[in-house]
């Protein structure tokens, strides 16, 4: 199909095509893309059409087919959020905070190099003095403490969005106290 035949169709079809668009969806707007979007599909399958079938009846099913699937689309992603909704009513604003805190700490461990990450973890997890974890890695004192300024820095990289939240909340709970 060349341009001008598809301009002309575009000319000759368009405004009823938007109008029954329409009458599906029920907003205009979302209308006039699914039709614009028809005509993208018709100009790239016009030699998919089926024998003897018009052009314009090919349109026409293709139009009714794009709002159908922009239908079921819309349902589905309305089911998804009222399934979010009722599963954020179940959790408590600083439950959900804490958990994305521990998820994105858990990423920050897991990207540091293995030096650093077991060096924070003996220190930060089973409360190991510097001293304890040189001996136990066979490095030097200086060398836990730069892997773990390493590791915070990582840390401090991964939660920089949330550092001042948590900040906030620390200085409001000094408040209240």
């Amino acid at each position: 199909m060349t341009d001008h035949q598809l301009a002309k169709l575009y000319m000759e079809y368009n405004s009823r095509l938007v109008t029954v668009a329409q009458l599906y969806v029920r907003d205009r707007m979302v209308a006039e893309d699914l039709v614009a979007d028809s005509f993208v599909r018709l100009n790239a399958s016009v030699q998919d059409t089926p024998e003897g079938m018009k052009v314009e009846a090919y349109l026409m099913t293709i139009v009714k087919n794009q709002c159908l699937n922009y239908l079921r689309q819309k349902e589905i992603r309305s089911r998804v959020e009222a399934e979010m909704m009722r599963s954020l009513d179940t959790l408590e604003p600083k439950q959900l905070f804490t958990c994305e805190l521990q998820r994105l700490v858990a990423q920050g461990i897991d990207s540091m190099p293995e030096l650093t990450r077991r060096v924070f973890w003996e220190s930060r997890y089973n409360d190991k003095t510097y001293q304890e974890i040189a001996e136990d890695l066979g490095i030097t004192h200086r060398r836990v403490h730069t892997e773990m300024q390493r590791a915070l820095g990582v840390l401090r990289e991964a939660l920089k969005d949330y550092l001042p939240a948590a900040l906030l909340g620390l200085y409001l709970q000094i408040l209240v106290k």
